[in-house]
């Protein structure tokens, strides 16, 4: 007995055509003890495997042109990306870790679809800046 369903924007209602469902559903969640969890949360889209591959694939290129090695494109890439949007890595404390080129992004394993984007999108810069022009 749960039901799941995606909702934009803070005006919470009942998607049009569950009404139904969602009233059932209520009322048998309510013949317990009287009480219902409501759990709210971002929607969350985990990046695709193909996606951090072609991430991984631009870093490896620009590091075979640039002469640096793949890991510090990613990390510079990561760098750049935070002042896109691209989250923080944090410490215990919940203070954003400082690398080698600036705050360090998280891993790109935890990254959704739109935070890999931007990962994408910051590995193209840093080609750009220096000179260098990646294909697709």
């Amino acid at each position: 007995m749960k039901m799941t369903f995606v909702v934009h924007g803070g005006d919470f209602r009942v998607p049009a055509g569950y009404e139904a469902e969602f009233e059932a559903v209520l009322a048998k969640a309510l013949k317990g003890d009287g009480t219902i969890k409501v759990t709210i949360e971002p929607n969350y889209q985990k990046r695709t495997l193909k996606e951090n591959a072609y991430f991984h694939v631009l870093c490896k290129r620009l590091s075979e042109m640039a002469g640096g090695t793949q890991e510090d494109i990613k990390e510079m890439a990561k760098a750049k990306a935070v002042h896109l949007g691209y989250p923080m890595e944090k410490d215990k404390s919940g203070n954003p870790i400082n690398g080698d080129y600036g705050f360090k992004g998280i891993p790109s394993s935890e990254a959704n679809i739109g935070e890999c984007a931007l990962l994408i999108e910051a590995v193209h810069m840093l080609a750009s800046e220096n000179g260098y022009y990646l294909e697709d």
